[in-house]
């Protein structure tokens, strides 16, 4: 597989969403280092401890009036590291190449959500600290929140452990089946039911299970995945792996990188057109706090983009298959206030096409106004 090419250093996205401020990161990230450093997860000096994974935490968070509960704020950006350190460590601990081995660890995992009481028998640093994650979920007082947390970690790592043998095993699928799967592979499944949570409001199961609700739940984590996989191509390539670039090469014949790149952002514009839809059609339509989780969830776009631009995990990313750093080429962000695609029909993917369908539907019942969209 091939980088992208140098020559390609400021990438086009279409996302209307600002910059806004957010909860204190240096201090936030500081202390989830800490608490992995005393979970054994890595030592203070470890390259993972230089990927600033508290600062995207903060970033996707937009900061209220009354500020954001500092325990919220704390499980959050340690759930950040958790995942991009366990996301490594399936590829760099020997012990969990075998596939037996992995599925097995994953099962203990799995259990250990079902169980936040006594702590596990596990060495195992990741089986150890992500027990502590549940036990101060368990320890929240919206219980409901907290299981949807609960049950998106439970997906996460069904879908990392799926995403796992599909790159051991060289499985290239198609592009509406590579879509289903990074929905479930990157990791927004745990962190948009955070947002209530850190909001300091409830949303009612009538509300979480608003269909446009659940389109945008899975919906705003894909965008900010295909980000990912264009920002971290040259960090796949290094060990092997593929994204959605690949994918689309291989749908298109090996076509060049550029125009993968092309077609991909092309692509993640039109899901954002679509989240701009359903958002603004929740603000005008929806109860007051399923409009507000709505609109935050979208910080996740522009806060991981934020993030991705700086952060060593892509500046400057480890093989962690063999520890090698590899230095990338260093991208910027050019935002466009117009998506390189904005067709509003549904695409032909199958997976994804029913998105479209239920927003048209929602629309034809309530026509938008001609007035301006609160926030």
């Amino acid at each position: 597989m091939t980088p992208l090419s140098p020559a390609i250093d400021k990438l086009p996205f279409y996302c209307p969403i600002p910059a806004t401020p957010h909860p204190p990161a240096d201090q936030l990230d500081a202390d989830s280092v800490r608490w992995m450093v005393d979970y054994g997860i890595c030592t203070p000096d470890s390259w993972l401890a230089q990927i600033n994974s508290g600062h995207v935490a903060a970033t996707m968070v937009p900061l209220s009036d009354a500020g954001q509960p500092a325990q919220h704020m704390g499980l959050f950006s340690d759930f950040c590291y958790w995942a991009y350190a366990w996301d490594d460590a399936r590829d760099a601990r020997l012990d969990l190449r075998p596939p037996a081995a992995l599925t097995s660890h994953c099962q203990r995992l799995d259990r250990i959500l079902d169980h936040p009481g006594p702590p596990p028998h596990e060495s195992d640093p990741y089986c150890q600290s992500l027990w502590d994650l549940r036990r101060r979920l368990a320890d929240l007082a919206d219980t409901e929140q907290a299981l949807r947390v609960t049950e998106g970690t439970r997906r996460f790592i069904h879908g990392g452990h799926h995403w796992t043998h599909m790159q051991r095993t060289r499985t290239i699928p198609s592009l509406n089946d590579y879509l289903l799967m990074r929905s479930d592979d990157c990791a927004g499944s745990w962190m948009v039911p955070f947002y209530p949570l850190i909001g300091g409001y409830r949303l009612t199961p009538e509300e979480a299970n608003n269909p446009l609700a659940l389109i945008a739940t899975d919906l705003v984590p894909l965008i900010g995945a295909l980000d990912n996989d264009v920002i971290s191509h040259h960090r796949e390539a290094a060990i092997g792996e593929f994204n959605v670039l690949d994918v689309l090469r291989n749908e298109n014949g090996g076509y060049p990188l550029t125009d993968a790149v092309t077609d991909a952002i092309a692509l993640r514009d039109r899901l954002m057109a679509l989240y701009v839809r359903i958002r603004d059609h929740l603000a005008r339509t929806a109860s007051p706090h399923l409009a507000r989780f709505a609109h935050d969830i979208g910080y996740i776009i522009r806060g991981h983009m934020e993030w991705a631009l700086e952060t060593n995990r892509y500046r400057t990313p480890e093989n962690a298959k063999t520890g090698e750093l590899h230095h990338a080429t260093g991208f910027t962000a050019d935002w466009r206030e117009h998506p390189a695609d904005d067709n509003p029909e549904p695409p032909a993917l199958p997976s994804i096409a029913w998105w479209w369908n239920h927003i048209q539907t929602a629309e034809a019942s309530q026509p938008p106004s001609t007035g301006p969209v609160a926030p």
